[in-house]
């Protein structure tokens, strides 16, 4: 029997797009201060007092770079002190994490870095963020037919990203993608539809994203898939029925080759959907592409 897929979830950055697109909300703000004569742009090499969150915020990269530095010495310690001997270990290590991104996100907020933006400017900047090639065919086939029979099918996008609009301007020429199909934190609005800094956090860690994951619905009858691209995405990938590699990330692999998680090369020709039902909870599988077409050519999404 052929299960075709009923609940279809996707990780963004770098999985539909081809790089992570949360600076690109940065350079919207930053951008439109310079332009009003508020904040012009400072020498990158300039880091701020983290006492001092007065006046125009520093550069971003102070941001990026004082992140991947407490996230790198945040696993190093963790390492160190709990050895990942098992799955659940690094899911535990998976979740620690979250403090780093809270930490994060609460500079970010203190320097009121994204403040004074529109929903349709972040609308149009997603417009404009490069897509990975094939995406688009890919899911404007699956969303037209979301309905067959008295059989439903479902696709979200479920991401670590700060905001649903700008999401939603990259997938503008999905017919059928709503706001409550994108499940992300969220810049925080004012009165005036312009966002105060702030950020709704509803998505954090892998934890989360499993949390989410694991309450959407699967309609009768179908089964769901996956598709991620780093370790973030690791337990929505093996809680799908058919979880889906997009890339080569090499701390993905890594861990997948840690933890004894069978990745297979390619789609074609190479999924049943019933053996995927019958022996899913007796081992791990995953199934990496190098692009949306290759998903389209297997033949999974045809219904």
């Amino acid at each position: 029997m052929h299960y075709p897929v009923g609940l279809l979830v996707s990780d963004f950055d770098e999985t539909i797009t081809q790089h992570d697109s949360i600076c690109e909300i940065a350079k919207l703000a930053y951008d439109k201060r310079e332009r009003q004569g508020k904040c012009p742009l400072v020498d990158e090499k300039l880091a701020p007092n983290d006492n001092d969150a007065g006046g125009c915020p520093p550069p971003w990269s102070y941001f990026v770079e004082k992140y991947f530095r407490e996230r790198k010495e945040h696993i190093k310690f963790w390492c160190e002190k709990q050895p990942e001997r098992t799955l659940q270990d690094h899911y535990k290590l998976l979740e620690s994490l979250r403090e780093v991104e809270k930490k994060s996100l609460n500079r970010v907020e203190k320097y009121q870095c994204l403040n004074g933006i529109r929903c349709d400017e972040l609308f149009e900047r997603g417009e404009r963020i490069p897509k990975r090639d094939g995406v688009t065919d890919v899911l404007k086939n699956y969303l037209p037919k979301c309905t067959n029979g008295n059989v439903s099918r479902y696709f979200y996008i479920l991401s670590t990203n700060w905001s649903r609009d700008m999401l939603l301007g990259s997938l503008k020429d999905l017919v059928g993608v709503k706001r409550e199909h994108i499940l992300s934190n969220d810049l925080v609005f004012d009165d005036t539809d312009r966002t105060t800094g702030k950020v709704k956090h509803h998505v954090l860690s892998a934890l989360d994203k499993l949390s989410i994951f694991s309450k959407l619905e699967i309609p009768r009858g179908t089964i769901s898939a996956y598709i991620g691209d780093s370790d973030t995405d690791l337990p929505c990938l093996l809680e799908a029925n058919i979880g889906i590699i997009m890339g080569n990330n090499n701390t993905l692999s890594k861990y997948c080759a840690k933890f004894g998680i069978e990745i297979v090369e390619g789609l074609v020709g190479k999924i049943d959907t019933n053996d995927l039902i019958t022996t899913k909870k007796r081992h791990y599988k995953l199934f990496r592409v190098q692009s949306w077409k290759e998903i389209s050519d297997s033949g999974l999404l045809d219904w």
